[in-house]
């Protein structure tokens, strides 16, 4: 890209009236984008709302000790799970989204890479472990978690393929199937009295139902054939996927890392204490994760067309991110106590001061859902990655200080600091002349009316949960549209792109 915003060409629209083109591309991508956002919404919703009931009956059937047992080993397998992709994942989503023809060599190189890759995590990560002085039960849900990398050489390329193809439902579906059979077989086992453990088990289940629906939605409804496997491209492959790597080990990094170093240094407990509030916040994530899924090939597809389009369809993305965030925020710093009592008990108060803390980062971690793929869509994974990995060594680094002084307190904290800087960081490297047509105007309204909410479910707060919340709710409506933040023809238009039928598309 040039940098230079050019006057858009016009084109003769229905009404026989001139219109830009960049406003035909914008209307297209942004009903591919709702249009996706409601059908990856709406199994996440699903999803999201059944397995955080699961993980509650989880949290409380296994303890704050044994769930931090869970916690840890999930987190240490991560670390070593990230050798495993090296970026393969984002890098196939834009390569095949720009010409669905690389599929045929994308697909089966990657999953041969893979596949190589995880063969050698699965020996190496046990033997780290027990070098380490892990006991025997951590070392065995290692190995079992580790052999899910496995399965995963296969599943990630399959869902890179249906999301280049922009069928998230179809990969929502997979991912609906996966859930089901985990929470199914968990419950089972855990019942048994199998503990963790078994949990590791029942994901094994749930991945590997995952890529056999996923292999049969790509090659026998979408018709994906004519594969090629060719060795002599892995190396290529794996050097285009790197720049893309290297920011999924620096991401995952400062995400695991804190939950690795509690391991280590804190007990069983506070590490479940920790990761009862990171889980929380995951839900709520659920929003943000699923556009930006749904937007990524959507942005890659208008950015080749008109520039103009991505940048009108980027501050409708970020103004309705933030009008979500904003409220989830106060509203749920105010109510943490009541949600973390409700669900988790008495036995994890110590998990309310942590989530009061951790609310701050859902702004940033909205944003980012949607800035980093801007970043990837202009072809600036390069600088993404130095930008992950300065930041990755700066979450260590605040972890490193705040965990041993302040205990999980601090994790949250650095937490909070990291992620924000991380927003800051990747704003710059996308540039201010790209950012300078995301006008902030509104923002001011929008930060007026989610703290006249707060104000009012604080006055609230001593009322049940759900009174509080629904009060909240109905006066942050009020205040969007009494405030012009949001209008009936703005909803009316994002309604209208929601079709009320689908046709298949290979």
């Amino acid at each position: 890209m040039s940098g230079e915003w050019r006057d858009p060409p016009r084109v003769l629209g229905e009404g026989g009236e001139l219109e830009d083109v960049s406003d035909s591309i914008l209307q297209g991508t942004l009903a591919m984008v709702v249009r996706n956002s409601a059908f990856v919404l709406g199994a996440q919703v699903l999803m999201r709302l059944m397995g955080f009931a699961f993980n509650v009956y989880i949290v409380r059937k296994l303890g704050a000790a044994h769930f931090g047992q869970y916690a840890a080993v999930m987190a240490y397998v991560a670390m070593f799970g990230i050798f495993t992709d090296l970026g393969m994942a984002p890098y196939m989503v834009r390569e095949m989204a720009e010409d669905r023809a690389r599929t045929a060599s994308l697909l089966p190189n990657s999953i041969a890479v893979r596949s190589l890759l995880s063969l050698l995590v699965i020996a190496i990560a046990p033997l780290v472990a027990l070098g380490l002085g892990k006991d025997e039960t951590f070392i065995l849900g290692l190995l079992l978690a580790s052999a899910g990398q496995l399965l995963w050489a296969f599943q990630g390329p399959f869902s890179s393929a249906l999301i280049s193809r922009e069928r998230l439902d179809y990969d929502a579906m997979m991912e609906v199937v996966e859930r089901f059979v985990f929470w199914l077989l968990g419950a089972l086992l855990l019942v048994l009295g199998k503990g963790f453990i078994g949990l590791i088990i029942a994901s094994l289940a749930g991945v590997g139902a995952r890529a056999i629906g996923s292999a049969w939605m790509l090659f026998k409804r979408l018709g994906v054939g004519g594969l090629e496997l060719n060795p002599r491209r892995w190396v290529s492959l794996v050097r285009g996927a790197l720049p893309f790597g290297v920011s999924s080990i620096a991401y995952v990094i400062m995400r695991r890392f804190d939950t690795l170093l509690m391991s280590f240094i804190l007990t069983d407990r506070d590490v479940g204490l920790y990761n009862v509030p990171i889980t929380f916040m995951g839900m709520l994530l659920l929003v943000a994760t699923s556009v930006g899924q749904s937007v990524y090939p959507s942005m890659v597809r208008a950015n080749s067309l008109d520039p103009a389009a991505l940048s009108a369809m980027m501050h409708r993305v970020v103004k309705y991110l933030l009008l979500l965030a904003l409220p989830i925020t106060v509203g749920g710093v105010i109510l943490a106590d009541k949600i973390i009592l409700l669900l988790y008990s008495q036995e994890f108060a110590g998990s309310i001061p942590i989530l009061r803390v951790m609310l701050w980062a859902l702004p940033s971690l909205f944003l980012l859902e949607i800035v980093g793929k801007l970043a990837n869509t202009l072809h600036l994974e390069k600088g993404l990655a130095r930008v992950t990995v300065i930041n990755a060594g700066i979450t260590v680094g605040l972890n490193i200080v705040m965990i041993p002084t302040l205990g999980i307190l601090g994790a949250a904290i650095a937490l909070v600091a990291g992620r924000a800087i991380r927003l800051i960081q990747t704003m710059f490297l996308i540039g201010g002349e790209r950012l300078s047509a995301y006008r902030l105007g509104e923002l001011p309204k929008v930060f007026l009316a989610a703290g006249i909410m707060g104000l009012g479910v604080y006055l609230l707060r001593t009322t049940p949960l759900i009174m509080a919340m629904s009060a909240g709710g109905f006066i942050y409506i009020l205040l969007l549209f009494a405030l012009r933040v949001v209008n009936w023809d703005e909803i009316r238009r994002l309604m209208a792109l929601l079709p009320a039928k689908r046709g298949a598309q290979a």
